[in-house]
């Protein structure tokens, strides 16, 4: 098994703002990416393990997304962008879009897995909160193509 490369420094940027905005667009774009995969598995009716593997990886996605939305918050707070500049506006739409998914996200897993067993009204709640997460993953699914569309 090859051995895993050393992580490289990261170069200084003149654009630290724009490249969180960058690195977020991309953690968004791989977190759609895990969740159509595993829609993708569900149609072909994919077996357990495979199954269970393709969410492993969507929940990768989402820490990978939670902490890029948390790192762009971060930066920006710290070095603003221009207010004239139209990508400024964009990074912030996705920004806010992802804090958004990744808070409905975790509602709908606290949701689904709080017991083994679901009353009608717990299932009825789980299915709302499974509503909002799509909801606002096309959310974050639109805001990627605004931020792209420069």
């Amino acid at each position: 098994m090859p051995s895993k490369p050393a992580p490289r420094a990261s170069k200084p940027s003149a654009h630290p703002v724009k490249d969180a905005g960058d690195a977020l667009y991309r953690a968004a774009q791989e977190c759609c990416h895990q969740h159509e995969r595993i829609g993708a598995l569900l149609k072909v009716g994919a077996d357990d393990q495979e199954f269970e593997a393709a969410w492993a990886m969507a929940d990768l996605a989402e820490s990978q997304l939670a902490a890029r939305t948390g790192a762009y918050e971060e930066i920006a707070a710290a070095g603003r962008g221009t207010e004239a500049e139209d990508w400024w506006h964009r990074a912030n739409a996705l920004w806010m879009a992802c804090r958004e998914y990744a808070r409905r996200y975790a509602a709908s897993a606290d949701a689904a897995s709080r017991r083994k067993r679901h009353t009608a009204a717990q299932l009825g709640e789980i299915a709302v909160e499974y509503e909002l997460e799509v909801s606002a993953r096309l959310a974050v699914k639109q805001a990627m193509k605004v931020y792209a569309s420069a």
